[in-house]
């Protein structure tokens, strides 16, 4: 299976969320509130694409700062406080080492939830859930296939691993342990979500991969590069970095939104 031009599979699927929107929304639009604690390059990076992608298709988006010494009290009476308001309400992450990630999510309810990261969340988590439906979309045949997932996070490699298996793949879940020679030169499909650059070399990998990493390296000219997991990628069947799952994570994130206003708003 070739993997596909994500850009123009992103495309089509905002196209049909427009459409969705401006025909059966026109009253009221779907909206997202975008809770942001400190100063992030990333978080900030991020931010700012999501409120685009939502300019884009008709969601009407607002992001909420709260400075880097926001206790957590503060900031989960805040959240609180913009559930009231909105269809949609995420965190960008990380937050600074005193919030802890579970209060925060744990003060978004489960039909807002629109990333996906309460346990009991009415939403499958955007990236795993993106990346599932990208491969639908590449022609992916799941049933018997040997997956490989490197990465064990809450977030990406455990409900990934969950939404392949009920896909009726056989998945191995991998981490940065794990002896991966013994899993991943069989496999029919590799994804790698360890979030370091440099991890996975795919010159001897010949099935396609999904590079989910997300890292910040120093280029020759000192200045900060994004890159992904995998290295050794000219040639190969490998989703790129930047303009690859991310896209698919922000994709999802307003699909879900959008879903959130139909069954909840």
């Amino acid at each position: 299976m070739e993997l596909k031009d994500i850009k123009t599979y992103v495309n089509e699927r905002k196209a049909a969320l427009k459409h969705k929107i401006g025909l059966n929304m026109k009253d009221k639009a779907p909206s997202l509130a975008i809770v942001q604690v400190g100063e992030n390059e990333a978080s900030t990076r991020y931010v700012r694409n999501k409120i685009k992608d939502c300019k884009e298709v008709g969601i009407a988006a607002e992001v909420y700062f709260y400075p880097e010494n926001t206790t957590e009290f503060e900031l989960v009476d805040e959240i609180e406080h913009l559930v009231e308001f909105y269809d949609g309400v995420m965190v960008q992450l990380p937050l600074p080492p005193h919030i802890r990630v579970e209060a925060a999510i744990a003060a978004i309810p489960k039909e807002k939830d629109v990333d996906g990261f309460r346990r009991d969340s009415c939403f499958d988590p955007a990236t795993p859930l993106g990346i599932v439906n990208y491969l639908d979309y590449c022609g992916f045949e799941w049933t018997g296939k040997e997956v490989t997932i490197i990465g064990r996070s809450d977030i990406v490699g455990k409900p990934l691993a969950r939404l392949m298996t009920n896909k009726d793949a056989t998945v191995t879940l991998c981490h940065s342990k794990s002896k991966l020679s013994n899993h991943i030169y069989d496999s029919d499909l590799i994804v790698c979500a360890v979030g370091q650059a440099g991890f996975l070399n795919c010159y001897p990998i010949h099935c396609p991969v999904i590079d989910v990493g997300i890292n910040f390296v120093k280029n020759d000219e000192g200045r900060s590069q994004l890159v992904g997991d995998a290295f050794n990628t000219d040639g190969r069947n490998v989703t790129p970095v930047p303009g690859g799952v991310g896209l698919l994570t922000r994709l999802t994130l307003l699909e879900n939104v959008v879903k959130a206003k139909e069954m909840y708003g």
